[in-house]
């Protein structure tokens, strides 16, 4: 099995994988953003008050197992083309989610992918259903991004990359802008800041060996939901764009059927495998 942080280093895009689907088949172009400079820490002690607001944070990431919610999506790209579209967002961890969108010139985007590794993509526009193994080689190959989707869910669920590692202790503690600051070092020799804010996950950023910034991912406007904290606010910034999600009336824990997360094409629909060597065939009613 891959590890978790790299999973999470190459999910870390998923949050704008939709966006990017949508960006790709509208023909949009990007360019590389310059990494964000790091924001002077001031050192502290590892204590006793937090390590429980580490264990504090786990306990959510084991509580929190589904969400839907609608949503408004604004993608940024680094030369400055824009967009922002309404989507209808659910989520079953481990690694199910399913996203409907709006892109730029009216026509809906559908992206699933579910536990069992299947990745569907369909494009009413087109009237075309591309099928293939929901992984980071399929991912990279149509969207220009590695996405691992069960690290992906949990970025758009607000939780930390690595449940694990909120139960070791941090290389190194600090204080930034009022915001305890986390850090790891990942076994690739890069590091994982994570930033806490009142208690509740605020921050991740990753950085490869060099100090170079893979990605950064901020929450805010928590509110109460069913009993438990959730940012309405996700906001990713990419090496190549910019994603800010902003939640409307999200639930959480809902039971959501397998079926959702599995797309069935109309007669007629023409259906792509994106799998290595696979043709086209025209879609059957299921």
């Amino acid at each position: 099995m891959e590890p978790l942080h790299r999973r999470w280093r190459a999910a870390a895009a998923g949050a704008a994988a939709l966006a990017l689907v949508i960006c790709q088949l509208s023909a949009c172009a990007l360019t590389a953003n310059a990494p964000s400079a790091p924001s002077l820490v001031v050192p502290l002690a590892v204590t006793p008050a937090t390590t429980a607001m580490l264990a504090a944070i786990a306990g959510q990431e084991r509580s929190l197992r589904s969400m839907q919610s609608g949503a408004i999506m604004q993608y940024r790209a680094a030369d400055g083309r824009h967009f922002s579209t309404h989507e209808e967002i659910a989520l079953a961890r481990p690694a199910s989610m399913r996203v409907e969108a709006v892109a730029p010139f009216g026509a809906t985007m559908v992206l699933t992918a579910d536990d069992a590794g299947h990745l569907m993509i369909f494009d009413s526009s087109k009237n075309v259903l591309m099928t293939g193994g929901a992984n980071a080689a399929t991912l990279e190959r149509y969207v220009s991004i590695p996405l691992a989707p069960a690290a992906a869910v949990d970025l758009l669920m607000g939780l930390a990359p690595d449940p694990a590692e909120l139960a070791t202790p941090p290389d190194s503690l600090g204080d930034t802008d009022g915001m305890t600051v986390a850090l790891w070092r990942l076994g690739d020799g890069g590091t994982r800041e994570m930033g806490f804010v009142a208690g509740r996950l605020a921050m991740v950023i990753e950085r490869d060996r060099a100090g170079a910034q893979r990605y950064e991912v901020r929450y805010s406007e928590w509110r109460e939901v069913g009993g438990m904290n959730f940012p309405h606010k996700v906001e990713a910034d990419f090496p190549s764009s910019r994603i800010t999600l902003r939640y409307q009336a999200p639930v959480l824990n809902p039971t959501l059927a397998p079926a959702l997360f599995v797309l069935t094409p109309a007669p007629g629909t023409k259906r792509i495998s994106i799998d290595a060597g696979a043709g086209a065939a025209p879609g059957t009613a299921g």
